[in-house]
């Protein structure tokens, strides 16, 4: 619906009146606003299409010529789902190591030729790990002890099982895969092992132009890189934040406890580079 700020024109309206039938002049501004305070009482809002961290997301994939997309954390796909609805076509390449997530995210990405999907777990070597699985549909799931902290804001997220699964660099799991000059943007979705991850990619994060995660502005698993800490290793790693959206909040107080973040690979590592 297209709504004009402008008075000029008018939307009509009846009233009925024991005596006759009054016609009211009705202007749009104040029919957007009757229309916004109704969706607030039903939670919800009008906001510009344009600013969804989906498009944007998107818009800056277009930017910096993003081929590929390397979704580690894939849950059951909702990420690669959101990138096909925001019209990105290149290849995705998901890996999910929880069981019952996986299954989804396989039976997701099956239709469609560019989503290949991995049931293994990335990090900083190769072997075999226990993962700790939430009852969230896995969201929440880590190869890090959950602390007391999370389960008082999320008791949702608690776990309830573990599982062993297969655990691979990024550079082992890709090895071959990527052709030379392809630019990637790397999403990693790993309950604070996002270092580890990082720590078992300095092959393939040559080819990496954007890299999205998780940011703790507090301590939710043990062991964790907490906001400040992330910020200044991806920034060794030559990469600077370039967006910022708010994610896992405290209901009762409105603070932020996660943020998610895109960073962008800096002027001077891409000099260096070339």
């Amino acid at each position: 619906m297209n709504f004009d700020s402008s008075d000029s024109t008018s939307t009509l309206s009846y009233e009925h009146n024991p005596e006759h039938i009054r016609i009211i002049r009705i202007a749009p501004r104040v029919v957007k606003a009757g229309i916004k305070r109704l969706l607030y009482r039903l939670g919800f809002g009008l906001c510009d299409l344009n600013v969804l961290p989906g498009r944007v997301r998107v818009k800056m994939m277009r930017y910096h010529d993003i081929r590929t997309v390397i979704d580690v954390g894939a849950n059951v796909g909702g990420y690669g789902e959101e990138l096909r609805e925001f019209g990105f076509s290149g290849r995705i390449l998901s890996f999910e190591p929880t069981g019952l997530a996986y299954e989804k995210l396989a039976a997701r990405a099956k239709p469609d030729p560019r989503w290949a999907v991995s049931k293994t777990a990335l990090g900083e070597r190769d072997g075999e790990v226990t993962i700790n699985i939430a009852a969230n549909e896995a969201r929440s799931s880590s190869l890090l002890p959950m602390l007391v902290t999370h389960n008082e804001y999320a008791p949702e997220a608690r776990y309830v099982s573990t599982e062993q699964v297969p655990l691979r660099a990024l550079d082992t799991a890709l090895r071959d895969i990527l052709a030379p000059n392809e630019k990637v943007l790397l999403k990693i979705d790993t309950q604070g092992y996002e270092h580890m991850v990082l720590k078992g990619a300095s092959e393939i994060l040559r080819q990496v132009e954007l890299i999205e995660c998780e940011l703790s502005l507090i301590a939710l698993y043990q062991g964790q890189l907490l906001f400040d800490q992330m910020i200044a290793l991806l920034g060794n790693l030559g990469f600077e934040p370039v967006r910022f959206t708010p994610g896992f909040t405290d209901p009762d107080s409105g603070h932020n406890l996660q943020i998610d973040a895109i960073f962008s690979r800096s002027e001077n590592a891409k000099r260096l580079q070339s």
